[in-house]
């Protein structure tokens, strides 16, 4: 046929009498190449076969790593999402089962990540100083330490970057080495999906879970030992459980998962006992000054005895 299926389902004028046979009955022609009219909503819902309307331009990576056009597809999100990630990342069980694979792998982001990493940069660096401020009251020689906002963005990019990268490799080795003893088992080969989660997928969901410890280092300046103690251990089990939730469909999947689910806990909670350690708590231990005065006092008392027994002798 000529027409489309928009042109058969159309209304149009057909013949009724084959006034060439000169018969009286009535004969519809379909196949008459009459032209119909399409209004601009039927031309747009048909002319493209995949079902996306002309006009809309999907988000394709292109361009070379060298060019800000393949960077773009990084930093495709909104507000929304990026509120509902912070979120997810911080309440527990709060993520549905497959949400590393439907809304995290399908666009996974460095907006968030990059911000909340530099923010928690100098928020650590910052409330470090208050701290040790009011460590000090009274000591009039107390400085600003500038080398903290150095030590703190090598703790926490070192954790964003080598915790995620070190937790994607371990699990494309331990999950491809299942897969390879079940495709060898099997008579015939079925082409299996790739189940473990991409580098960039891994390194969205870590830093989204480092948003957390923000609010946690400003209460950390409040010099209670036990208060201190407290917000590490609130903070590394919400932003460490709400993490595992998000892993643990791709965790499951490995021959080691209960080793990885005790590394991932571990080192959040060793994150965030290191950072209240070392920039936030304040040893409690006895300063020489305290100590010096009682020991003059009792070498003072030992030489007035001795003195006091030689004048007597």
């Amino acid at each position: 046929m000529d027409g489309t299926l928009e042109d058969l389902l159309s209304f149009k004028e057909f013949p009724l009498m084959n006034e060439a046979s000169g018969s009286g009955s009535a004969q519809i022609n379909i196949n008459s190449p009459q032209r119909s009219f399409h209004s601009p909503d039927e031309r747009s819902s048909s002319a493209d076969q995949d079902g996306i309307p002309t006009g809309t331009t999907t988000a394709k990576p292109g361009g070379s790593i060298f060019s800000l056009e393949y960077y773009q597809q990084f930093f495709n999100v909104d507000t929304m999402i990026v509120v509902d990630r912070i979120a997810t990342s911080m309440i527990p069980k709060r993520a549905p089962v497959n949400y590393l694979k439907l809304n995290i792998a399908t666009n996974p982001d460095l907006y968030g990540p990059i911000w909340i990493v530099l923010t928690l940069i100098f928020t650590i660096a910052i409330s470090g100083n208050m701290a040790s401020y009011l460590q000090n009251t009274g000591n009039h020689q107390w400085r600003y330490n500038f080398h903290l906002v150095s030590y703190s963005a090598t703790a926490i990019i070192t954790y964003a970057l080598l915790v995620p990268a070190a937790l994607w490799a371990f699990l494309q080795w331990s999950v491809r080495g299942i897969e390879l003893n079940i495709e060898e088992d099997e008579e015939e080969q079925v082409e299996i999906e790739p189940t473990t989660p991409s580098l960039l997928s891994l390194v969205c969901v870590y830093g989204y879970s480092l948003a957390i410890y923000i609010p946690v280092s400003v209460l950390w300046t409040i010099q209670v030992s036990l208060f201190q103690w407290l917000l590490v251990i609130t903070g590394a089990f919400l932003s460490g459980f709400a993490l595992l939730t998000i892993l643990m469909p791709a965790v499951r999947k490995s021959r080691y998962s209960i080793l990885i689910v005790l590394a991932i806990e571990l080192a959040h909670f060793a994150l965030a006992a290191g950072f209240m350690l070392y920039f936030f708590h304040a040893p409690d231990v006895e300063t020489p000054a305290e100590v010096t005065p009682s020991l003059h006092k009792v070498t003072t008392s030992v030489v007035v005895n001795a003195t006091m027994h030689s004048k007597s002798a």
